[in-house]
């Protein structure tokens, strides 16, 4: 693990945003006053990682982890493992009841392709892959890291305090730290693998030797017997061929005999089996007597045919029955019109008189009118002022002198003038009755001249149609002659229709008698095309019963003929089949001679064939069950082997005991070399030792080589020999732990003040190599000043009244 950012706010004594870059970084050191901050940079560390800090005591107390007066808080590492770039974040706040809580967990690996000081914001959002959240992040940094919190307390950071932990530790809280940091896992698992190796070798040994067994054991006389067996069933194909061939030529006869036979024997069946249908006879009887009726129906059809061209002749001569109608129809229609005319003049001229009476009592209501009118403008000069005073409004203005009236003046009105207003009242209600009136008789007068003018439009219309038509009474007279002949011609044409269906229906009971009998020729001549292939001859004439004894006399000559034949051909069968009869027993008989039993519809040829196969499969499967139960063996012996040796490495492995050697030896490597480092340390006096139970023991060079345990050392001196191992477990552990435990970073926490001038130059010289040959990035908080000047970067750290802060100081 090492660190390339650590940005923390709020967190510790540190209110501010601060963000530390080391990705350039490999020797540094953290400077200043007492108080300052300097190990809350170091506990930023650890927390982001593990969410708790040393110095807080039990690793689930976080109420410090906040600066005072502040709500939230953040902590953010970016840090290189496992060849990866990741980020460690952890967000705090404090609750309304005063307790500090973390909000947010994560752990991210990021794209290392952003550089590694370019700003913070930029890094954290180049996320490859989300790890773990909440709670579950500091399980995840452990699987990540390969170490746990306390593990990482006591070999990558050493916190105030508690520097000489492993150094005073028992040896099995010190087993159990370098169980870890040398990733005893793999050799567990290791050996796990092993024993599973081992029950996969033992579960492949018992299956072939279980192979082996049910192969059984095949000699080479076996083998030799197989081959023997072989050779003899081969040595008689040649043999077995030519007799097959020989049985196949007379089977073949004896196939062309049997089918000879058997094709004469069914031709003489067919022949014998040949016979005249039963109706023959009576179908020729049927076809004379409807073709006979067939020439009386047509004789009748023809007397009915002529009748009707006779009756349809005697209605040429008459007017169609339609023509007569419509005349009959048009003389009544005129008769009625007539009457109806003068009707209607009759109406239209006393229509008219009412018209002309009404118009001339308008006239006179309209004088009437116009005198009374006269007569009342005459009243009303006489009495002008009454009529004014009838006019006015009290309070508006007279329309005589524009003066407003005050108080209206009363006039009696005269009585004639009463009367002439009368008078114009009545005359001119009797004019609009006049009007009304004469209004009245115009409408009947127009209606009835309208309904003349129609009639007489339709007594034209009339005379027009009946212009070239006969009389009434002749009409009646022709449209009673056409009925009469319209009546005969109808019966005529329904007779000459009954006799044309009767042709009809003979023609066609003809018809279906000829289909009779052109199905009866077509079985004739199926029947006697049947036996085409024994030189049948044609069927002529028209005779259908002479054709019949014809062929049924040729049947019986010919029937005699091919039975004779037939007598031929069956000897002729015996004979063949014996034979081949005779050369089966013989060929069976050698075949059974070489152990190959014939069935008995089997074929010698492929029996044998079978047989032989079936000696090479065998010989061959003997062969092969050799070879394989030799490979068998050497397989059992390697798979015997395989269980042995895996079973051996994991029982060993398994035990307690491996476990004890090897820490005993990661032990011994390091108090090796941290003595080395001690010796520099302490100007030659001390060195560190293990005992048998891998208790830590100083060797005193300074009392002639005394040993006493380490916890008896002083202040001073414990400081230089956790201090000599600690650097010896940081420059180790990659090698202890096979690569598996890539903690390539160190920080140290503790004072260097108890070291003289000569041992502070040890240190120093050993940190700086430390942090040189092996890659390292070592990080150390101190106060010495002649210490932190041989740092390369500086970081100082002050504090003011709010928050600490941090710069950095190049050298």
């Amino acid at each position: 693990m090492r660190p390339l950012r650590l940005m923390f706010e709020g967190f510790g004594s540190y209110r501010d945003r601060t963000d530390i870059q080391l990705s350039d970084v490999d020797f540094f050191v953290l400077t200043g006053p007492t108080g300052a901050g300097k190990s809350t940079v170091i506990d930023a560390l650890c927390f982001a990682l593990y969410g708790t800090v040393p110095r807080w005591g039990k690793g689930n107390v976080i109420r410090n982890a906040l600066a005072p007066s502040v709500n939230e808080g953040k902590v953010c590492l970016v840090f290189e493992a496992a060849g990866g770039r990741y980020a460690a974040v952890r967000l705090l706040r404090r609750t309304a009841q005063g307790n500090v809580q973390t909000k947010e967990a994560r752990l991210d690996r990021l794209d290392d392709s952003v550089p590694a000081d370019a700003d913070l914001t930029k890094i954290l959002e180049a996320v490859a892959e989300s790890r773990a959240e909440g709670d579950k992040v500091t399980g995840a940094v452990a699987g990540l890291l390969g170490i746990g919190y306390e593990q990482f307390t006591q070999c990558v950071v050493l916190p105030q305090g508690r520097f000489a932990e492993f150094l005073q530790a028992k040896p099995s809280d010190r087993q159990d730290l370098l169980i870890a940091l040398l990733a005893y896992a793999v050799y567990e698992d290791v050996g796990q693998r092993a024993r599973e190796r081992a029950k996969v070798a033992a579960g492949r040994l018992e299956m072939a030797e279980q192979r082996l067994a049910e192969l059984g054991t095949v000699t080479d006389d076996v083998i030799a017997a197989a081959t023997r067996r072989v050779a003899d069933l081969e040595g008689l194909v040649s043999t077995v061929d030519t007799a097959v061939e020989e049985m196949a030529a007379l089977r073949t006869k004896w196939t062309e005999a049997n089918a000879a036979a058997a094709t004469v024997r069914e031709q003489v069946t067919t022949l014998a089996a040949l016979r005249r249908p039963g109706d023959v006879t009576d179908l020729s009887t049927r076809l004379a007597l409807a073709d006979e009726l067939v020439g009386k129906r047509a004789a009748e059809r023809t007397e009915a045919e002529a009748a009707e061209q006779a009756a349809d002749k005697a209605c040429t001569g008459l007017p169609a029955a339609a023509d007569l109608q419509r005349w009959r129809d048009a003389h009544t229609r005129s008769a009625t019109l007539t009457g109806r005319l003068e009707r209607l003049r009759t109406t239209a001229e006393r229509a008219e008189a009412d018209d002309q009476k009404a118009a001339d009592e308008l006239a006179a209501a309209e004088t009437a009118l116009a005198e009374a009118e006269t007569a009342q403008r005459d009243t009303d000069r006489e009495h002008r002022a009454v009529a004014l005073a009838a006019d006015l409004v009290a309070g508006e203005p007279c329309p005589v002198c524009r003066q407003q009236v005050h108080d209206l003046p009363h006039h009696e009105v005269p009585a004639d003038l009463d009367a002439a207003r009368e008078a114009v009242k009545q005359a001119r209600s009797r004019l609009t009755a006049a009007r009304r009136a004469h209004a009245d008789a115009s409408k009947a007068a127009a209606a009835a001249r309208a309904d003349v003018t129609s009639a007489q439009k339709q007594a034209t219309e009339l005379a027009a149609e009946l212009r070239d038509a006969p009389a009434a009474g002749e009409v009646d007279e022709r449209l009673a002659e056409r009925e009469t002949a319209d009546a005969a011609a109808e019966r005529a044409r329904v007779a000459a229709r009954a006799a044309r269906n009767a042709v009809e229906q003979a023609q066609r009971a003809r018809a279906a008698l000829g289909e009779e009998e052109k199905r009866a020729w077509s079985s004739l001549r199926a029947s006697r095309d049947s036996f085409v292939a024994l030189g049948v001859p044609a069927v002529d004439g028209t005779d259908l019963a002479a054709a019949w004894d014809a062929l049924l006399a040729w049947a019986r000559d010919r029937r005699a003929e091919l039975e004779d034949r037939a007598e031929e051909l069956a000897a002729a069968e015996g004979e063949l089949r014996a034979k081949g009869t005779a050369a089966r027993a013989e060929l069976t008989g050698l075949l059974d001679k070489h152990g190959v039993a014939l069935p008995d519809n089997g074929k010698p040829d492929v029996v044998l064939a079978g047989q032989v196969e079936r000696a090479r499969a065998e010989l061959a499967d003997r062969i092969e069950r050799r070879d394989k139960s030799r490979s068998l063996a050497t397989e059992v012996s390697k798979h015997k082997e395989e269980q042995q040796v895996a079973k051996e490495l994991g029982n060993l492995l398994k035990s307690n005991g491996f476990e004890a050697w090897l820490c005993a030896e990661a032990l011994d490597s390091l108090v090796t070399e941290a003595s080395e480092i001690l010796l520099q340390l302490s100007g030659g006096q001390y060195e560190l030792h293990r005992a048998e139970r891998n208790e830590l023991v100083v060797v005193d060079h300074n009392d002639a080589g005394a040993q006493r345990p380490v916890n008896t050392l002083s202040g001073g001196e414990t400081f230089q020999a956790s201090l000599a191992l600690a650097l010896a477990l940081s420059h180790q552990v990659v090698g202890l732990s096979g690569g598996k435990r890539d903690l390539n970073s160190m920080f140290l926490d503790e004072g260097f003040g108890t070291l003289d001038e000569s041992t502070l130059d040890t240190v120093a010289a050993t940190l700086e190599r430390l942090a040189a040959e092996t890659e390292r990035m070592v990080g150390i908080v101190t106060h010495v000043p002649a210490l932190a000047e041989r740092v390369p970067v500086q970081f100082a750290v002050t504090r003011d009244g709010a928050s600490s802060r941090l710069r950095r100081v190049e050298v």
